[in-house]
């Protein structure tokens, strides 16, 4: 037995918390008082009537002991002879309502966890209102970080996107991460090209101080949301991240537990998120929440209407910690009933890195019952009838570094946490549907008709400028274009190298001629708009031919149409004559070349070049305000304006003031009724911005043209369904995963160099390595052209490939795959050429001193009078790449890509070149 300890009463601090415990938070007073303050100079004690004092007097006595003094109504504190004094007032009214004990720890740790008989009135705390419609809320809490908690939640997500893509089944998930100290996901998310537009930090102050009418804020607050869209199969995805850059963590005025202390309510903080998950559509909200005893998290936590996992290892401290939490939750547990019928949810128990040989040790069971008899609700309740749900998930080596979504994806698969999360997503989402075979009849075919067929569309596309196709491909800076000016107009620049789309999608564009007719295209799902906002093209390629250019001409006219012809016919050589003409006659200061490109919008909406009003974008923009015009300007062919961009200053002045300033300006004009998209060469973009290079690339990184392994395979794809091959499907693909159409592109090219079970590489993986150079770019007319030259061997040379034999499993056979990579390897370097001035000096002049027999990789720079800039331009091209991890002098390797258009052998170097690539690529390319 342990002897008695006399009351630890150091501050006021002390006696609040005595009084915490003996009254559990006030639901249980001494008869006759009606409610007791304390603070740091007084014990205020509220009485129905002085005839009550007694009882409150008797009851200090019981809790406090000799401490308390009656005759002086002191309570003494153990730090000297400091006390505290205690005041009586009467004449109080009865309280009607119950207690509101808030979700905090302080409040909660006071009250009961099970039935007990008092002789006190008791006073039951009340629980939230059940939530009746979508969505459903789930978070994932752990008392100590480094548990797993994050890479959970990620597990259940995914398992619910491939959960709803199986049933086939089309849902939008909201996830948020509300650790405003340690923000996990925030950080594996800045490695996504598409960025938020808010963060949860934002959400709370608006909630919470909106300056307008709550609905009408979460609404517009959700439309900033739906900007960070990603789509999967039929399932949509929306991202609140903690915060927008590191430093607002540094100053957060409201936190959730500001929303639960508002007058709105003790269950605010839920009905926060919920409302905001309505707002936004989503059927699932998962929630990643702060570690530890937070008053971040505990509004959440104790929140029954919220599916909540507590994570945790065996870890000694983890432990003590989660059954410390699920004792709380336990005190404010709604009844067994209310969960039977799904009002309510009890809590979720993960325990996670397990191994089998700490699962089978005697101890181990002992540290699960204990934390399965934290949460038991009643005298009646045992562990065999505990309501808490218990999953237990094994250690992976490969989890210990994650650092991205994809990364996670990848890393998950194949894991013991994927499995849990599976279960619990069949339960989430029932199919109703009985599976079919989905199985089409197909006619038979010539089969080599269909390689014409692929090489005949592939040929028509491997250049943009002749505006073939009327279709669009959605690709991810599009679909960001599409989400994030939905409701103001664009003012960006979209960078991509030579091939990579630029005029495609410039022509494409023109071709809507109403940029709702484009919204409309990408958001499918959304109410259609109705088209107002005009495209107009002003700058185009010199090299469009005459289908590209109808299509340019006839979206120039819509506008032209609007203002009853009152302006000259658009003749597009005039504005790209006036701009050479100063080019070559003035020596303009930046100020003048953005006033300069100004006024050629004013020209091109009839208003007069010399006036004021031409001269400001605020001044047109009240002019297009008075007409009711609102319109898109777009800007292609720069490269041929700008011929001279690496040493003519005037042209880098003139090219920063368009692609810099006018959006800048832009920027600053409040519902402005013009927009731009400025699409520029990747190598002109060096040449322009001298500073700050890599903050301006960032700025527009959403809408880079750059291609990855999920675009690839779905251009891929979208090429196969305008050649009308492989029965490819256009509506398949924003429904299927990149996984899917990998597998659906085996039809096309096998799903191995070789058959089914050789030890050969995935083609779809082979093909992308070997487009992509060095930096990890890959440029959609490499893949159209690669397509092109595949098909073309195919159909000449149908014998010495072996079509016959290969043609029951696929359209293009290995040996046409490998054929192909040297063509486009060719054509490759001859645009590069083009692009890059000095690289062409080196091709044409130094390389051609050695023979093919000395170009082989590894090499030596000092082998090919590589002087220092020319090893960075390579570099910086992604021709070479120096492997640093081999000491000798010959390190320098080059992508196929580029490797055989140069003439060098890389016999012996491929499982090097491997290895460097999957360092560009990441692990699983190859």
């Amino acid at each position: 037995m342990n002897a008695p300890k006399s009351p630890k009463l150091l501050t006021w601090l002390d006696v609040r918390r005595t009084i915490g415990h003996k009254t559990k938070y006030g639901t249980k007073l001494p008869e006759g008082v009606v409610k007791i303050r304390c603070y740091s100079d007084a014990l205020e004690i509220y009485l129905i009537s002085d005839q009550n004092r007694e009882n409150a007097e008797d009851a200090l006595k019981e809790w406090f002991k000799d401490w308390y003094e009656k005759e002086s109504s002191v309570i003494y504190f153990t730090l000297g002879d400091a006390t505290l004094s205690v005041e009586f007032f009467s004449g109080e009214e009865v309280y009607k309502t119950d207690v509101d004990v808030r979700p905090f720890w302080e409040e909660i740790a006071y009250l009961d966890s099970k039935s007990e008989a008092e002789t006190v009135i008791v006073k039951p705390v009340k629980l939230p209102e059940a939530y009746i419609e979508k969505p459903t809320l789930i978070a994932f809490y752990s008392f100590k970080g480094g548990v797993g908690r994050t890479l959970n939640l990620a597990a259940h997500l995914f398992a619910l996107l491939d959960r709803a893509k199986e049933i086939d089944r089309s849902i939008t998930v909201l996830v948020i991460d509300a650790d405003l100290e340690a923000p996990g996901l925030t950080y594996w998310n800045a490695f996504e090209k598409q960025q938020p537009a808010v963060s949860f930090i934002d959400f709370l102050e608006v909630y919470h101080y909106s300056p307008i009418e709550r609905e009408q804020a979460l609404s517009l607050f959700a439309r900033e949301v739906k900007k960070s869209a990603k789509y999967e199969g039929k399932a949509t995805v929306y991202f609140l991240p903690a915060c927008l850059e590191d430093k607002e963590l540094l100053d957060t005025p409201i936190l959730p537990e500001h929303l639960v202390r508002s007058p709105d309510g003790a269950w605010e903080c839920g009905n926060a998120i919920h409302s905001l998950g309505k707002a936004v559509g989503a059927d699932y909200v998962l929630i990643d929440l702060r570690a530890g005893l937070s008053e971040i998290s505990s509004p959440i936590i104790f929140d029954p209407r919220i599916q909540r996992f507590l994570v945790t290892t065996i870890n000694g401290q983890s432990v003590r910690g989660t059954s410390l939490v699920l004792e709380q939750i336990a005190r404010v547990a709604p009844s067994e009933a209310s969960v039977d019928d799904e009002r309510y949810y009890d809590p979720s128990l993960i325990v996670s890195m397990l191994t089998p040989e700490l699962r089978s040790l005697p101890a181990v069971e002992d540290i699960l019952v204990r934390l399965e008899s934290a949460y038991l609700q009643s005298e009646k309740d045992n562990i065999d009838s505990t309501r808490l749900h218990k999953k237990e998930t094994y250690f992976a080596q490969e989890l210990l570094y994650v650092n991205s979504w994809d990364e996670a994806r990848l890393k998950l698969s194949s894991t013991s946490l994927m499995t849990v999360a599976r279960e619990w997503a069949e339960e989430q989402l029932v199919s109703t549907i009985s599976e079919d075979s989905r199985l089409k009849a197909t006619e038979e075919k010539d089969i080599l008709a269909e390689v014409r067929q692929l090489r005949d569309v592939c040929q028509r596309y491997e250049y943009a400028e002749e505006g073939q196709g009327e279709d669009l491909l959605v690709t991810e800076p599009l679909r960001n274009l599409a989400t994030n000016f939905r409701e103001e107009l664009p003012r960006v620049v979209s960078i991509g190298a030579k091939g990579a789309g630029k005029t495609f999608n410039y022509i494409q564009l023109s071709r809507f001629k109403y940029w709702e007719s484009f919204l409309n295209r990408i958001h499918k799902k959304d109410a259609e708009l109705e088209p107002e906002i005009y495209i107009f093209p002003l700058l185009q390629s010199a090299k469009l031919g005459d289908n590209a250019r109808r299509v340019i001409n006839e979206a120039r006219s819509e506008v032209r149409a609007t203002l009853s012809h009152s302006v000259p016919e658009f003749i597009h050589s005039e504005y790209v004559d006036r701009i050479k003409r100063v080019l070559a006659e003035e020596n303009w200061s930046e100020p003048q070349w953005a006033e300069f490109w100004i006024k050629e919008i004013a020209r091109t909406v009839g208003i007069d070049s010399s006036t004021e009003t031409a001269k400001s974008l605020s001044s047109i923009n009240r002019e297009l305000k008075h007409k009711g015009l609102r319109i898109v300007f777009l800007f292609d062919g720069l490269e041929d304006i700008f011929q001279n961009i690496a040493s003519s200053n005037q042209e880098k002045i003139a090219l920063k003031a368009l692609i810099e300033d006018l959006p800048n300006k832009l920027s600053e004009i409040r519902e402005s009724n013009l927009g731009v998209i400025i699409f520029l060469r990747r190598d002109f973009l060096r040449y322009t911005i001298t500073q700050n290079l890599r903050q301006f690339e960032n700025l527009y990184r959403s809408y880079d043209l750059s291609w990855d392994q999920d675009s690839f395979v779905r251009l891929v794809f979208w090429i196969c369904s305008e050649s009308e091959v492989i029965g490819a499907e256009k509506s398949s693909i924003d429904n299927f995963s990149r996984e899917d159409i990998t597998e659906q592109l085996q039809n096309l090219w096998g799903k191995r160099l070789g058959s089914d079970n050789a030890k050969e590489a995935y083609t779809a993986f082979w093909i992308f390595a070997a487009l992509t150079d060095f930096n990890g770019r890959l440029q959609a007319r490499d893949i159209v052209r690669f397509l092109y030259h595949a098909a073309d061997i195919t159909v000449n040379r149908a014998k010495e490939v072996q079509f016959e034999k290969w043609s029951t499993s696929r359209l293009l056979p290995p040996e046409a795959i490998r054929r192909a990579l040297k063509p486009c390897s060719e054509q490759k370097v001859e645009e590069a050429k083009e692009e890059y001035p000095s690289f062409k000096t080196w091709v044409e002049e130094i390389l051609p001193k050695y023979p093919a027999s000395e170009r082989k990789i590894p090499f030596a720079v000092e082998q090919f009078e590589m002087e220092q800039p020319t090893v960075r331009m390579l570099e910086e091209m992604g021709v070479i790449y120096e492997d640093k991890e081999k000491d000798n002098e010959a390190r320098f390797y080059m992508p196929e890509i580029f490797r055989e258009g140069l003439g060098f052998s890389g016999k012996g170097a491929r499982p090097r070149i491997v290895v460097l690539k999957r360092k560009v690529l990441g692990k699983g390319i190859l």
